[in-house]
């Protein structure tokens, strides 16, 4: 009997202690490598209009480029976090002095749960942004990295140039009571110009440029699915002409009022406020709508519409009113086919004279087979209409690019 007792009590010790002990935290990490080829036909690998050229300098080109990139996922209990690197190399058939290799870099870290062992529902965020090329972007695309924004992405397209640009951004809540909580965060984003490629007595002015910015403002959790929030935000820009002619400082104060419902199959953001601009003294309405589906879905929808400051840093400096909108839309057609398209529209005005005015337009459709598993071929046409109104010397910059990739990725 005694020998029985004991071995029950052996057993619930053993039972208990299994119990008690915090089951192993489970890392799960990924690297995805990938190559593409690709070949596309530029219609203006200068970025310029045709008068600013020299006489008989040949706009259009085909381009080769060879690409490698690397995204590493990974996630434990604690941690949630992507890096993707990637770079290129570019070679024209006809203007070789324009050969050139880009770099690009996105990462994140979703750092919830470390934080929260600290304090339970803390959140915290941090994202970065990095790349080098002289083929400047004027739209952010694709799907936006954990909310990163990019202040240089306004729709604004300088001239062919060396153009370096970096964000760094840190995001974060804090639970107060009950769903209120205390959000802050703080970001730093540089653009730097090295070589201008197009002649400097077509005005091509850049201007470096580094803009601090920091947030703080309660919010409110409604339900699971519905955010609320209140933000007080200011922005730190210092301008310099890249051959130092010339400085500019100014700042911007925001008060925003911010309402997100994010459901299992898509997400919607909408945000109000006004905007101060200083040394100017004067106040613009600001807002911001965005809805996005869910990726995972056949048909993949992403709606952006926001007006709000930003820089200018092409042709003149200071501070714009920027309007842009862009529609994003995948549809997977069957297993291996499914088209994109996109267009983007940006309307920047320099405030607070408003006589320098960028207006942009971009319209791209592209076609996806996937080969195997591994490899897939793209086909897709761009079309970009880049307008800079000013007195003096207006111009039109018109470019077309088809282009034909393949790529494999091993996941």
């Amino acid at each position: 009997m005694r020998s029985a007792l004991a071995a029950v009590l052996i057993y619930g010790a053993v039972v208990a202690t299994n119990v008690s002990r915090p089951a192993p935290a489970h890392a799960d990490t990924k690297v995805i490598p990938s190559v593409t080829l690709s070949e596309r036909y530029d219609s203006n690998v200068f970025f310029a209009p045709p008068e600013f050229l020299p006489p008989g300098q040949r706009r259009s080109d085909f381009v080769s480029t060879i690409a490698g990139g690397l995204q590493v996922l990974h996630k434990t209990r604690n941690i949630e976090a992507s890096l993707t690197g990637g770079a290129d190399a570019n070679a024209y058939a006809y203007n070789s002095s324009l050969n050139y290799f880009s770099t690009s870099a996105d990462a994140y870290a979703k750092l919830d749960g470390l934080v929260g062992q600290l304090t339970e529902g803390a959140h915290l965020l941090i994202s970065q942004r990095f790349r080098y090329t002289p083929e400047q972007p004027s739209f952010l695309t694709g799907t936006k990295g954990q909310g990163l924004d990019d202040p240089f992405l306004r729709g604004i397209q300088g001239f062919r140039a060396n153009t370096f640009s970096n964000t760094t951004a840190v995001n974060g809540e804090y639970p107060l009571f009950r769903g209120l909580g205390l959000q802050g965060s703080y970001s730093f984003s540089t653009y730097r110009v090295g070589s201008i490629l197009v002649l400097n007595t077509t005005g091509a002015t850049f201007f470096d440029t580094n803009l601090h910015t920091w947030s703080v403002g309660p919010s409110y959790r409604l339900s699971p699915a519905d955010h609320l929030s209140l933000s007080y935000q200011q922005s730190l820009v210092t301008q310099t002409v890249t051959d130092g002619s010339q400085n500019i400082e100014y700042n911007t104060q925001e008060l925003w009022a911010n309402y997100t419902r994010a459901m299992p199959d898509w997400t919607a953001t909408v945000r109000g406020g006004v905007t101060l601009i200083e040394p100017a003294s004067r106040a613009y309405p600001s807002a911001v709508l965005s809805i996005t589906s869910n990726p995972e879905r056949s048909t993949s929808i992403r709606l952006d519409l926001s007006r709000r400051a930003a820089p200018s840093f092409f042709i003149v400096g200071g501070a714009t009113i920027s309007n842009v909108g862009q529609l994003e839309v995948t549809q997977r057609l069957s297993k291996r086919f499914s088209l994109r398209g996109s267009f983007s529209y940006g309307y920047n005005e320099v405030v607070p004279m408003k006589t320098v005015k960028f207006e942009n337009l971009n319209a791209v459709a592209g076609l996806n087979y996937s080969v195997s598993r591994t490899m897939s071929i793209d086909l897709f046409y761009s079309y970009n209409d880049f307008k800079l109104t000013q007195p003096g010397v207006p111009f039109d910059v018109v470019r077309d690019v088809v282009m034909l990739s393949l790529t494999a990725q091993w996941k």
